[in-house]
């Protein structure tokens, strides 16, 4: 993960980030079908993470960041919740045999991951984590062809928030997007009224057809069955905007 990214400003990045009832109950009931245990990779600042401990899962929260799992650890200890946070690469990362009966990746999350062997690897890595009947779940945005050809040298407006802080907060974009890597490079420019771009981040995310998901997910010996078009579970469709994914350990040959 580069430095200089989002998630070295949690406390911006949470404005950016609501909660969002509507992506908790889809995981929650995913976790409900299957048992107990519970990774949450990508965690964050705990967004999902503490209402799967809220709901009475054993959850565990892995993040790359150490910013992001402190506060983490800080909403946690807000709410008096005690949480398992630990830091970890979801390409590569092992628990010395524990396993988990739902491992959730939400919010995009899975498209920080670029290349064929980030896929094999974070596929790979879940499989040996997952309990017998346990799933895979997650969410990715379904590419949108305009976003993708939008000029690379005009500013978006893709947000307003407001800080405590530093008050009404605008944040814009302006982005590219490399064809033979799949990668779309954005730069986010944050504006308070007294600081025009006063911080300014690059975020990098690779676009997953929804022909391909299928493959990167058996890359890493695992199946895909089930896929929505949003977290309420409606199908997936043309001018859907998200694929959420369910995916099960493939059968043994």
């Amino acid at each position: 993960m580069e430095k200089n990214s989002l998630y070295d400003r949690p406390d911006l990045y949470d404005l950016m980030a609501p909660r969002d009832p509507v992506l908790e109950r889809f995981y929650i009931e995913t976790a409900r079908e299957r048992g107990g245990r519970v990774l949450d990779l990508a965690c964050g600042s705990g967004r999902l993470t503490i209402p799967l401990a809220q709901a009475g899962f054993q959850v565990v929260g892995g993040d790359l960041s150490p910013e992001m799992l402190e506060r983490a650890r800080s909403h946690a200890r807000a709410q008096a919740i005690e949480l398992d946070l630990v830091q970890l690469d979801m390409r590569d990362f092992d628990f010395k045999g524990r396993t988990f009966d739902t491992i959730i990746v939400a919010m995009n999350s899975i498209l920080h991951l670029h290349s064929l062997d980030d896929f094999r690897g974070f596929f790979g890595s879940v499989g040996r984590h997952l309990s017998q009947k346990g799933r895979l779940a997650f969410d990715a945005f379904l590419p949108n062809i305009a976003m993708l050809n939008s000029d690379p040298d005009r500013r978006e407006l893709i947000g307003t928030v407001v800080d405590d802080a530093l008050g009404p907060i605008t944040v814009e974009e302006t982005a590219s997007y490399e064809p033979l890597t799949q990668i779309r490079h954005a730069n986010w420019y944050w504006s308070s009224e007294a600081a025009k771009d006063f911080w300014k981040v690059r975020l990098q995310m690779r676009s997953i057809f929804p022909q391909e998901m299928p493959l990167l997910v058996a890359s890493g010996g695992l199946r895909l069955i089930e896929r929505f078009g949003d977290f309420d579970r409606s199908p997936l469709v043309t001018g859907s905007m998200r694929q959420v994914c369910v995916c099960a350990p493939a059968p043994a040959s």
